[in-house]
């Protein structure tokens, strides 16, 4: 809010302006002209007042888009009809822009259906891999320890099954042809091998 040398302000010296034509060229603006006057300053400081009051934040000053000139933003015609049309135009101003909110806040609405939608059907597909990662067993640690166990086992005996056919093989090829001469019938010494039907020949020491 901005303080005139004598204590009010622009709000409450302009708030009735009657409307007046505002020109690009500002010497020949009612605007600027009305506003230098009534400050009593330069152009200069006439413009950057009237720049600070038709702000949006402070809308001191209103433009009527029907008869294209700036007023007060309290200021309201003599005559009463044509302070129902101007109450009128108001109405219907606040309106459209009533409608224009309303349509921007449905259109944000779509958007967060939208975004909350994607949302659920992406928790519901981390649900579904999770119970499918869930159903899978992992193999238990008894059954792959066993396995090293049972290799083991049966390389062992394949080890033992080899090594007995060797020995038969070898005791089969060891064997003699014919009987091994015995002592005499009746003698009592000793004879040079002793028959053994397990193990074959052993020389006697």
């Amino acid at each position: 809010m901005s303080y005139l040398e004598n204590g009010s302000t622009l709000r409450s010296m302009f708030r009735l302006m009657l409307p007046l034509r505002h020109d690009i060229d500002p010497t020949r603006s009612e605007v600027i002209t009305h506003i230098k006057d009534n400050l009593r300053c330069d152009i200069g400081r006439a413009i950057r007042a009237f720049n600070s009051m038709r702000h949006k934040k402070s809308q001191v000053l209103v433009y009527d888009m029907v008869h294209r000139q700036w007023r007060g933003c309290d200021w309201v015609p003599p005559e009463e009809g044509d302070k129902v049309a101007l109450l009128t135009r108001a109405i219907n101003e606040m309106k459209r822009e009533l409608f224009a909110l309303k349509s921007e806040v449905r259109k944000q609405g779509k958007l967060l259906g939208q975004l909350e939608r994607k949302r659920s059907r992406k928790r519901d597909r981390e649900e579904e891999e999770g119970e499918t990662v869930e159903l899978q067993p992992e193999p238990e640690p008894q059954q792959q320890e066993a396995a090293p166990e049972n290799e083991e086992a049966a390389s062992g005996e394949d080890w033992f099954k080899a090594m007995r056919e060797a020995l038969d093989e070898q005791e089969m090829a060891s064997a003699p042809s014919v009987e091994p001469p015995s002592s005499p019938s009746g003698s009592t010494g000793p004879t040079r091998f002793r028959w053994e039907s397990a193990e074959g020949l052993v020389p006697m020491p």
